[in-house]
């Protein structure tokens, strides 16, 4: 029973990818190729405060990398990564420490008739790593066997049951160093074609924790607790790939989810025995332009953004906390935009996120469904 129920969350999953999909001619963009004609250095203060009337404050942190203020910023290419099935097995097999037999092969058709494929494999402990790619979407899962234990008890969704905060606290295990664990990480991503970069958040996963936070749902409540144990102590990586020295944010199946570490594009534990999880999003093959992006001021684009409710109707007041520079791939080019990922609150408690050209001050809407 088990199988079936994967296959068929798998099958979903790819539908669901394909169903947003982008079209897979992409063009040059003649409109940012021109903008990126003259180049502005990265010059960002650190926080920016303005209140703009009653319906819109900003207060926000400006997250730009150190290392980038005073430069400029060349642009970049991003083309989908093709997944190489055999080196994505070996490479899967040698770093987790197992052996995969290929135990299925799915085919969907996406709505503009391009073929998805799925390729599955399990060991012998029905531990399954799934390969789903077509010519403009692609993904990656290694979920074990008793993986779903480790999601029982550590809790990214920020939803009333969040616990991840407990597991930020640094602490080392004694098979590996933290940076050690994600070298080895990196390593494995660059050896199947994932280019990425030094940045990440790292949960450590420590038993104790694990076993204190495990939870039983009511609708399980004949399932037993697992009996942890110093084994299932565990680095969990949360990542983006990078562009010259910005993260790139990819949206999940084409909509533009909340930029955080649950909808993270990367995603992976590794433990003493190597890798225990892989998941992830659409990746790319990232190249850098000989032009130079263009970014407006911080406050030319919460202009922008002001502009945008002025045409809203609403008794709510909106406050900007944050907005972070990175990369957004673009639905009808090969080029990666410079946008602002944006997160506030409305005055009745509602979280927002919104997301900006950097270098025109549009809004960036995802896909329609």
């Amino acid at each position: 029973m088990k199988r079936y129920i994967f296959i068929l969350s798998i099958s979903i999953l790819s539908l669901a990818i394909s169903l947003t999909g982008c079209s897979s001619e992409k063009k040059p963009s003649a409109e940012r190729l021109e903008i990126e004609s003259e180049a502005a250095s990265i010059d960002f203060p650190d926080s920016f405060q303005k209140d703009y009337d009653n319906q819109l404050r900003v207060d926000a942190q400006i997250i730009v990398p150190n290392e980038l203020k005073g430069k400029k910023l060349q642009g970049a290419k991003a083309e989908y990564y093709s997944p190489k099935l055999e080196t994505v097995k070996q490479k899967t097999e040698e770093y987790a420490g197992i052996t995969l037999e290929e135990f299925d092969v799915l085919e969907d058709q996406d709505y503009e008739g391009i073929t998805v494929y799925t390729h599955q494999y399990e060991t012998l402990q029905e531990d399954v790593l799934s390969i789903t790619y077509s010519e403009n979407q692609n993904n990656l899962l290694y979920y074990p066997d008793d993986m779903g234990y480790v999601f029982y008890s550590f809790r990214l969704a920020e939803d009333p049951n969040y616990n991840a905060g407990l597991f930020l606290t640094g602490e080392e295990f004694a098979f590996a160093g933290m940076s050690d664990a994600f070298q080895r990480v990196k390593q494995y991503l660059e050896e199947i074609g994932i280019a990425v970069g030094e940045g990440y958040r790292c949960y450590s996963l420590s038993y104790e924790t694990l076993r204190q936070e495990e939870i039983i749902y009511e609708e399980e409540s004949h399932r037993e607790r697992k009996e942890w144990s110093e084994k299932d102590n565990a680095y969990y990586f949360a990542m983006n790939q990078e562009a010259n020295g910005l993260p790139v944010y990819i949206p999940l199946y084409g909509i533009y989810a909340d930029d955080n570490d649950y909808n993270a594009p990367i995603q992976i534990m590794y433990k003493d025995s190597g890798i225990g999880f892989i998941q992830t999003g659409t990746m790319y093959v990232i190249t850098p332009m000989e032009t130079y992006v263009n970014p407006l001021g911080i406050e030319e684009i919460f202009d922008h953004v002001k502009e945008k409710y002025d045409m809203l109707i609403s008794d709510d007041e909106v406050t900007i906390t944050q907005a972070k520079l990175c990369w957004i791939p673009d639905k009808d080019s090969e080029n990666l935009i410079l946008g602002w990922s944006m997160r506030g609150h409305t005055s009745s408690g509602a979280g927002l996120q919104m997301f900006y050209d950097a270098q025109t001050g549009k809004e960036l809407i995802g896909v329609s469904l």
